[in-house]
């Protein structure tokens, strides 16, 4: 599979984890369902994708695996923080875009990824596109707060190092889809720990039991493909601004789902984000 395609998939898998995040945030603590989540995920990728021949590159690059995994803990938490404190999961997307500016840098100084204009400009198509749809530029005072614009600005800071420290590992070797059972192992071991730290409940009620294996197949898909997509794109921007376009998916659901007012705006920012997304093809 190659990256542009990859990236699709994941904003799409991720759209509907989002989703789901948010139905489960209602009944349980983070580090709880974050735990299942995550666990459920590795062992599914595990079963599907690791062989005894990649223990050597694991071996070999655990120290970036691992910090891919503790960032990736920090980042979903923070995530979900914000979107406990945000309920217009578009507005935590549209801060969260910041990391684009990290990557893109971080792709062409260390990387080595050449200078392509005509992609830049789909990004920042993307960017702008994402900024209409979530309606983040004309956000009025009463949604705003510290509280979890700061939430979403560790989020994007630590869903920008996930790709930069699990990069080390691809480029020595290590796939896109093993790279990602570590990262969710060691993350679902972080979110376990925390729970019993805080002594939050792990019993989880049957009635719910749709829920977590619509969020284990939703994680498994979404950041299989992301972490693809992460191994493979010329930039990892690319990849991340692709990603960051499933803003469009969700205010697609919002207005199936929950009666999402349509605007101008929004259209535009639609059209926008589409053309970005040629551009980057």
């Amino acid at each position: 599979m190659d990256w542009f395609s990859a990236a699709v998939i994941s904003a799409v898998g991720l759209s509907a984890q989002a989703l789901v995040f948010q139905r489960l945030q209602r009944h349980y603590a983070i580090n709880t369902f974050m735990t299942y989540a995550w666990l459920g995920a590795a062992l599914a990728l595990g079963l599907l994708f690791l062989r005894p021949a990649d223990v050597d590159g694991i071996v070999r690059n655990i120290l970036p695996l691992t910090l891919s995994g503790l960032t990736s803990m920090l980042g979903n938490y923070a995530y979900n923080r914000a979107i406990r404190l945000q309920g217009n999961i578009g507005y935590i997307e549209a801060v969260m875009s910041w990391r684009l500016i990290l990557t893109f840098v971080y792709s062409l100084l260390l990387l080595g990824a050449p200078f392509e204009a005509l992609r830049l400009g789909g990004i920042v198509l993307i960017v702008v596109g994402v900024l209409a749809v979530s309606g983040a530029w004309q956000m009025r005072g009463k949604d705003f707060s510290i509280a979890w614009v700061s939430w979403a600005l560790l989020g994007g800071l630590s869903f920008a190092l996930v790709s930069i420290f699990v990069r080390f590992a691809n480029d020595d070797g290590v796939s896109g889809e093993v790279s990602l059972i570590i990262v969710l192992l060691v993350a679902g071991l972080g979110f376990l720990g925390a729970a019993t730290a805080e002594r939050a409940s792990l019993r989880l009620s049957l009635r719910h039991s749709h829920l977590f294996g619509a969020v284990i197949v939703c994680a498994t898909l979404g950041n299989a493909a992301l972490f693809v997509a992460y191994a493979k794109a010329p930039n990892l921007a690319y990849a991340i601004a692709i990603d960051n376009s499933r803003i469009i998916i969700l205010y697609l659901a919002g207005l199936a789902m929950f009666g999402a007012s349509w605007g101008r705006a929004q259209a535009v920012g639609i059209a926008l984000t589409f053309i970005g997304i040629l551009l980057l093809a």
